[in-house]
């Protein structure tokens, strides 16, 4: 099977960019684009051009298993299993991309009406659809989108056609995927849209980061180098907020997850690139490369907490309010990472830069630190009341409020603080017993007191005294 090319370029006669590629020659190629009409006329910009390069990205990344939020367990079986669920989704998502071709080839004549949902869509016969409008000589209609929508339809069909079979192998799931992929390969319309959407986030980028990546850096690579991380969240950012028009419109949720699968993609090609590239940059200065570090951190670890905590068993679920807490958690873990990493280093450059200036939704340092400050007070006096012994279950409360602390404000320390205090709640949490649970206690009594006191001291937190509040019985 094809793999998509991370890094944007999706010539598969090319070689992908690498860390060796020249950061200023990467950062032109992924910013000065503005993803603009080519000379077919298939991409001609806008929301539904963009929404469905996204679309057919995510079909790709969706057959790459390694995207999938899989435990250990369900890894080493996957050939074994059934994937009839993945191609449910699979067919929604080929739904929603015919649905947004045949929008676009109508829109100059008012078809962006033509379907309000996937659903609707589904009960029309898209290759007639597309037939219909090659046949009535629609002007609007260019004819690589034309092509791309008969294709959709086939492949949707020919999806239908799987998914009456009892079951999906695993030998099935890889054959279409190959399939789809060529599709999309053999494309012109789909290559292009997938393109724009790629480089559409980097020419969108805000103007007060824009900025920072052209003022001078020492060394000269870095602005280079920011300027692609920069890009790069931004392009997660805009994949969230279609999975965030998903909750807000109250649409089917589930098939957001290949949505979720180019997060994956994409976040894990940001961390490679960071990680090979930009942390080994001769003569940084050390503030900037802790900063770089921390956010590989962070995204690894709210990655990880997402794929193998949030989303785990989604494809299994039929009930509306679970898939509802699982997508709505996993959007907002990865919303707030991304935005906060970015006003991280923007800050690094431009300190009186405020995160509010750049996202509306973003959660200022006051507020994490006033939440941490105060979580990590009444974990603090959970632990030592349990020390105590007045409290009968002492272990089931630790545990739970642990587990709220570990999926809440644990992202709010330093990065530093996080591999130790995970260390503890671990070995909290795997104590068996009175004998066990005593020394470890002691010693997790001492080391949260210890980062209280060292959060209070934030700057942040300097015209608002602590009101030490008292455990709830």
């Amino acid at each position: 099977m094809h793999r998509t090319n991370t890094r944007g370029n999706f010539n598969l006669d090319s070689k992908s960019p690498t860390a060796d590629q020249p950061a200023r020659e990467r950062a032109n190629d992924s910013a000065a684009h503005v993803a603009p009409e080519n000379e077919s006329g298939a991409v001609a910009g806008g929301e539904l051009a963009y929404e469905l390069g996204v679309w057919l990205r995510s079909l790709r990344s969706f057959f790459e298993v390694r995207n999938h939020p899989f435990t250990e367990a369900e890894r080493a079986k996957i050939p074994e299993r059934d994937w009839t669920n993945e191609m449910r989704m699979t067919r929604q998502a080929l739904l929603r991309s015919s649905q947004l071709t045949l929008r676009l080839m109508m829109s100059p004549k008012g078809g962006a009406e033509l379907f309000e949902n996937a659903e609707e869509a589904a009960n029309l016969d898209m290759f007639s659809q597309a037939d219909t409008l090659a046949r009535t000589g629609s002007e609007s209609a260019d004819h690589s989108l034309v092509e791309l929508a008969e294709a959709l339809g086939e492949i949707c069909t020919l999806c239908g056609a799987l998914l009456e079979a009892p079951a999906i192998s695993f030998h099935t799931w890889t054959s279409f995927g190959g399939l789809v992929t060529r599709e999309l390969d053999r494309s012109e319309a789909a290559r292009e849209l997938m393109q724009s959407a790629y480089q559409s986030a980097a020419a969108n980028l805000q103007t007060p980061l824009l900025e920072l990546t052209r003022t001078a850096m020492t060394p000269a690579s870095l602005s280079a180098d920011i300027l692609i991380i920069f890009s790069d969240l931004a392009r997660l950012l805009e994949h969230l907020r279609l999975i965030e028009d998903f909750l807000r419109r109250d649409h089917p949720l589930k098939q957001t997850l290949p949505l979720f699968t180019l997060v994956h993609e994409d976040a894990q090609a940001l961390h490679d690139f960071i990680e090979t590239r930009a942390l080994r940059i001769e003569g940084m200065d050390h503030t900037i490369f802790d900063a770089l570090d921390g956010t590989n951190y962070a995204i690894a670890m709210e990655l990880r907490k997402v794929f193998a905590h949030e989303l785990m068993g989604l494809t299994a679920l039929h009930q509306a309010p679970p898939i509802y807490v699982k997508i709505e958690n996993a959007h907002g873990l990865l919303r707030d990472c991304f935005q906060q990493s970015t006003v991280a280093l923007a800050q690094l450059f431009d300190g009186s830069l405020d995160g509010a200036q750049l996202f509306k939704s973003f959660h200022t340092k006051l507020e994490q630190s006033l939440t941490l400050r105060n979580d990590l007070w009444m974990l603090l006096q959970l632990v030592r009341q349990a020390k105590a012994g007045r409290d009968q279950y002492p272990l089931a409360r630790i545990l739970e409020r642990l587990a709220d602390f570990r999926e809440g404000s644990l992202r709010y320390l330093m990065y530093k603080d996080w591999e130790s205090c995970e260390r503890f709640m671990e070995e909290v949490t795997a104590a068996r017993g009175a004998v066990e649970l005593a020394p470890v206690l002691h010693r997790f009594d001492t080391y949260l007191e210890t980062l209280h006191e060292h959060v209070s001291l934030r700057a942040v937190l300097a015209d608002h005294p602590f009101d030490y509040p008292k455990l709830e019985s």
